[in-house]
């Protein structure tokens, strides 16, 4: 079932971009060294941590860029642990067993409307709910409220720890995270959540640009 899911976010993705304009998405999997370090560089720019190459290849991972060929976005599915956001726990924190788990990280978007937006996430949430594991595993900066609020309060089931975490290879800073475990329904019925929120968003535009179609033809 999430398979079929996915695909049909996946597809989504792809039908919604059409109506992006200049803002469209393109997509890409990363497969070369040079095609890591564009998800690398901008992750370390935005977030301050440059996560190591062989880690990223543990799973799957994703740059999207505009019509200039500029990164725009990104996102990283790890499949095979030892996981990252859990080896930061503290020692005294009681970690989950790791298998049948993903986790997502390297999550970054630049600002956009509420279509890219979309895009976006279906795309991220797609391919999630493609992996083969039932669980999902992620870590927030605390103080990113705004992003906790806008996305990863939808679809968290569970918050594992919240606090000061271990500075692991490629972090520049120590930092105070949230790690949160999610599971699949709770992926695909908040992302549905998050997706009312932003069709809500789109509404009041659709409602200016229907009042600027003219009824009549105007007169020359």
């Amino acid at each position: 079932m999430f398979s079929m899911i996915g695909q049909g976010l996946i597809l989504f993705s792809e039908v919604t971009n059409a109506f992006l304009g200049e803002e469209k998405l393109q997509f890409k999997r990363l497969t070369s060294e040079t095609d890591f370090e564009v998800l690398q560089n901008k992750f370390e720019e935005l977030d301050g941590i440059r996560l190591p190459t062989d880690y990223l290849k543990q799973g799957r991972a994703f740059v999207c860029f505009n019509e200039s060929l500029e990164a725009q976005g990104g996102f990283a599915l790890i499949d095979n642990g030892p996981f990252r956001c859990l080896e930061q726990l503290p020692d005294e924190v009681s970690k989950p067993e790791q298998s049948a788990m993903t986790e997502i990280t390297a999550v970054f978007l630049t600002r956009g409307r509420a279509l890219r937006r979309t895009r976006y996430w279906s795309f991220v949430i797609g391919n999630t709910l493609l992996s083969q594991s039932s669980r999902i595993v992620y870590a927030v900066d605390s103080e990113k409220t705004a992003l906790r609020e806008r996305v990863f309060n939808h679809i968290r089931a569970h918050t594992l720890y919240e606090g000061p975490v271990k500075k692991l290879e490629g972090m520049s800073n120590e930092s105070v995270e949230a790690v949160e475990l999610t599971t699949k329904v709770h992926l695909a019925k908040g992302f549905l959540k998050l997706a009312l929120k932003e069709a809500e968003k789109l509404k009041p535009r659709l409602a200016i640009r229907s009042a600027r179609i003219p009824t009549e033809p105007v007169a020359e």
